[in-house]
């Protein structure tokens, strides 16, 4: 019952990002504590600003290790969605409010997939209009591409976002079960995942990450693996699990600067390092949590969002690289609302 919770739209075509799904992002705007306030830029929605944050998907950093998430809050009162700059520490650096799409309440709308460039421009996936936005260091929208559909340069429902060394972006199409490689200007310059054989095909990507060579690793969440990609778009290989537990909605991964795979395994409740050949490296278990967005700084940190299995409890954790939870910055959604 509780998976059934956590995702809304098993049984579609869709699966809903984990916090968008946990019939619980209608919560109250709460904090124990007082919390800094930042002013919000070209802001097109009418939630409230600042902390807590309320139902985050994806969570990227920059080369300050400054921390962003794509933050979307579902109430029907409150449309809200938006993108908040955190620094290493969870201090409130800034939030950008340039989403104006919002769905129905089974499709999360605002920002999803992000990833910071090294002059800390922003891209990110709008599911709610099916494009890409390009926004400045100080959160100015700079262009806007993709539209809704199938062809060539379309979107539908894209997630995850991914930067490789020449800053061209990538984006996980989700609907439409292919990877999409851009310049940094919009212009279409590939597509992978969606010819092949039986094994190279992807169904319903979702995170996905590039190295240091421009491999790329991507979560393919409807055949429950991890794929690697060459460069070039050629299929490497693929893995489904780690020791005696397969993959089970395994919702996002990343990179760290040796080479190391990270994947957010949502219904196990753990995360699992892997070794760029998908060995595995460590394994750490949070029993009450459902991951989701995860991203490793340039230390080796990895921060990741959670969900609780009970609420309260969700939030924004910080590991050392050894695994060890050295903080957690809280949310306001909640797994069972």
């Amino acid at each position: 019952m509780a998976k059934n919770r956590v995702l809304l739209v098993l049984e579609t075509v869709l699966l809903v990002a984990v916090s968008a799904s946990l019939g619980g992002c209608g919560g109250g705007h709460t904090s124990s504590q007082a919390t800094p306030r930042a002013t919000a830029s070209h802001r097109l929605d009418t939630g409230p600003l600042g902390l807590p944050l309320y139902c985050p998907q994806y969570i990227t950093h920059d080369q300050q290790g400054n921390i962003y998430v794509g933050d979307n809050y579902l109430g029907k009162a409150i449309p809200h969605a938006r993108i908040v700059k955190l620094s290493p520490t969870g201090q409130l650096l800034g939030e950008w409010h340039v989403f104006t799409s919002f769905p129905p309440q089974d499709r999360p709308s605002g920002p999803f997939g992000l990833a910071v460039d090294a002059q800390g421009t922003i891209y990110v996936a709008d599911a709610g209009d099916n494009t890409i936005k390009k926004l400045s260091s100080t959160g100015h929208l700079l262009a806007t591409w993709g539209k809704t559909g199938s062809a060539p340069g379309e979107l539908d429902w894209p997630q995850g976002v991914a930067l490789d060394p020449q800053g061209n972006v990538y984006v996980a199409d989700f609907n439409n079960s292919r990877i999409q490689k851009f310049s940094s200007t919009g212009t279409l310059l590939a597509v992978f995942g969606n010819t092949g054989s039986s094994i190279e095909l992807l169904r319903n990507p979702v995170g996905i990450a590039i190295d240091t060579q421009g491999n790329m690793y991507v979560s393919d969440i409807r055949h429950d693996r991890i794929v690697k990609f060459s460069p070039q778009g050629k299929f490497l290989l693929a893995w489904s699990g780690a020791g005696s537990k397969s993959f089970s909605s395994a919702k996002d991964l990343a990179v760290d600067s040796e080479g190391n795979v990270y994947v957010a395994d949502s219904f196990t409740h753990r995360i699992v390092k892997f070794s760029p050949t998908g060995k595995v490296l460590a394994i750490w278990e949070r029993p009450m949590d459902f991951m989701n967005g995860i991203t490793v700084d340039l230390q080796g940190n990895v921060y990741f969002v959670a969900y609780p299995q009970v609420a309260p409890g969700g939030g924004i954790r910080k590991l050392s690289p050894s695994g060890v939870l050295l903080s957690s910055w809280p949310l306001t959604c909640s797994a069972f609302g």
